[in-house]
C-alpha cells in the first residue's frame, strides 16, 4: 500500500519492520534549497524518503547508506519510481569509503541511551548509539567535498553540543530555522544547512510552527 510523502505526494512504499517516516522527514525534506543536479548522501537513508525529496529538488545522483538491509530493499523500491542515478550502500558511516560527494542529508538517530524498545530495528533508527554526534560530524567531513554543503535536523535543546561540534570540525552554520509544536512553549527541532569553505553571513528563518503535522510559518 502506497503512503505520499507530505508537500511532494510522491508515492512511497512503507512497512512495520523497518522505521518509518515522521514530521521530521518532512521538515528536513523540505528545507533543502535547489540541489542543481549536485551527488546527494543521505546518512541513514531507510526506506528512501530524504533522497526522493532530493529528488524533488533537482539532485543528480543519490547515494544513501544505512545499517538495516531491510530498510535499503524498501529505498531500491522507491527511488527506481523516479530515478536510476542511485546506489544505496549496506554499511554504517563509520565504515563508508566512497568519491566525496556535493551534498550531504542527515536526520541522525538523536535520543540518548534511555527506554529501548522491543523492536531492534526502532532502537537503531533513533538511539545515537548507533551514531554519535561526533560520528556524524567526521563521517559528514570525510565524505564531504571542500566546499560542500549538509543539512540536518537535530533537537534544539542539543543546540549547544551540536554548535561545538560545528567548531571542532570546522563547518559553518549558513542557514537555520527552529521548528515550534504548536502547543509548546519551546522549539522541539532545528534544521541546519552547515558549508565547508569560506563563511556568508549567517540565515536565521522565521520558525516553522507544526499544528496537528501541517506547517504553519
Amino acid at each position: 500500500m502506497n503512503d505520499y510523502l507530505k508537500y511532494i505526494n510522491y508515492p512511497f512504499i512503507q512497512n512495520d519492520a523497518v522505521f518509518k517516516i515522521n514530521t521530521d522527514t518532512a521538515i528536513l525534506g523540505m528545507f533543502l534549497e535547489d540541489l542543481h543536479k549536485k551527488t546527494v548522501l543521505d546518512i541513514g537513508t531507510g526506506s528512501g524518503a530524504l533522497l526522493l525529496y532530493a529528488h524533488y529538488h533537482n539532485a543528480g545522483k543519490l547515494i544513501g547508506i544505512d545499517i538495516q538491509d531491510e530498510a535499503l530493499k524498501l529505498a531500491q523500491i522507491n527511488i527506481s519510481r523516479y530515478s536510476d542515478n542511485f546506489e544505496l550502500i549496506n554499511c554504517s558511516i563509520q565504515e563508508l569509503k566512497i568519491d566525496p560527494v556535493d551534498v550531504i542529508i542527515c536526520n541522525p538517530p538523536f535520543f540518548e541511551i534511555g527506554n529501548l524498545r522491543k523492536s531492534d530495528n526502532w532502537n537503531k533508527a533513533m538511539f545515537e548509539k548507533t551514531m554519535p554526534l561526533d560520528d556524524m560530524f567526521k563521517g559528514i567531513r570525510n565524505n564531504l567535498k571542500d566546499n560542500g554543503e549538509a543539512y540536518i535536523l537535530y533537537p534544539a535543546e542539543r543546540f549547544p553540543e551540536f554548535y561545538q561540534s560545528c567548531l571542532k570540525h570546522k563547518m559553518k552554520i549558513m542557514k537555520i530555522q527552529f521548528v515550534y509544536d504548536e502547543k509548546r512553549p519551546y522549539a522541539n527541532r532545528f534544521v541546519a544547512k552547515l558549508k565547508i569553505g569560506p563563511f556568508k553571513k549567517l540565515k536565521v528563518l522565521k520558525p516553522l510552527i507544526i499544528k496537528n503535522g501541517n506547517f504553519l510559518y
